[in-house]
């Protein structure tokens, strides 16, 4: 089965259950906005399209923080709420990519530009939405706040259980049980 075929409530009950377990093990579970947000920003990177939203002017898309933000410096006097939509994606990718891959992330020296650029990041997508009264401002509040701790709660969602195979691939189980899920 590919995840291609999931629906999206399916995915959403699948990572809320491991969301709500993890935040449980954790001492958090009453961090519900929070983890009712995980488990959207997981079901909706599950889709690699989403994950890369980003793209350069010839629409490749981009994988690295650092070429998402230089190639997108003049673009946020031409669209209002680009630096929203912008920081946003940021965030989501760095906390995603910080979490779910924290082994890459370490192996390239990344991490702590990873967690001063989420937490930037989400530091100002709640700026934006206190300003215009939209949005989520706490939910972004929390995030910047605690993005090193919530980053290491999705590592260690994915340590405990997403357990590897016989292959060693940490995700194989992770397909094995989507697979395994009803339509």
């Amino acid at each position: 089965m590919k995840i291609e075929r999931m629906n999206v409530s399916s995915l959403k009950a699948f990572f809320g259950k491991l969301i709500k377990t993890s935040f449980f093990d954790l001492g958090i579970e009453k961090e519900y906005h929070v983890a009712s947000y995980l488990t959207d920003l997981l079901a909706e990177f599950a889709r690699t399209d989403r994950l890369y939203k980003i793209r350069d002017a010839e629409g490749r898309k981009i994988q690295s923080v650092v070429e998402m933000i230089i190639n997108n410096q003049g673009e946020s006097q031409e669209k209002p709420d680009w630096e929203r939509e912008f920081r946003k994606q940021i965030g989501d990718f760095t906390l995603f990519i910080s979490g779910i891959f924290r082994d890459h992330v370490i192996r390239g020296s990344h991490l702590n530009y990873y967690i001063n650029e989420g937490t930037k990041s989400y530091y100002l997508v709640s700026k934006f939405d206190l300003e215009k009264g939209e949005g989520d401002p706490l939910v972004f509040s929390k995030l910047s706040r605690g993005f090193e701790y919530y980053s290491g709660a999705l590592d260690y969602m994915r340590r405990v259980y997403f357990k590897p195979g016989k292959s060693e691939d940490p995700f194989s189980f992770y397909v094995h049980q989507i697979s395994r899920m009803k339509h």
